[in-house]
């Protein structure tokens, strides 16, 4: 028995074993710098999605363009 949070399709897999090529659908991610911490983002289209935020200033995590899920169009429009 197995008490793991990964799907139980990719631990069965065939593909396990082989390795990961370049043209796999892997994710770009921006990470963005703030005052006091970052935030990371990942690519979609032509906008970002928040992925999570790692700051020590409280207000930051109030901002709410940087809720985990929230879309960043122009990644230059923020005061970070």
């Amino acid at each position: 028995m197995l008490y793991t949070v990964v799907p139980l399709e990719r631990i069965y897999s065939d593909k396990s074993n082989e390795p990961m090529k370049e043209s796999d659908n892997m994710p770009e991610y921006k990470d963005i710098s703030l005052k006091y911490g970052q935030v990371r983002a990942r690519r979609d289209g032509e906008q970002y999605v928040v992925e999570h935020m790692n700051s020590t200033d409280m207000t930051d995590y109030l901002r709410e363009e940087f809720t985990p899920g929230s879309t960043l169009t122009d990644l230059t429009n923020y005061d970070v």
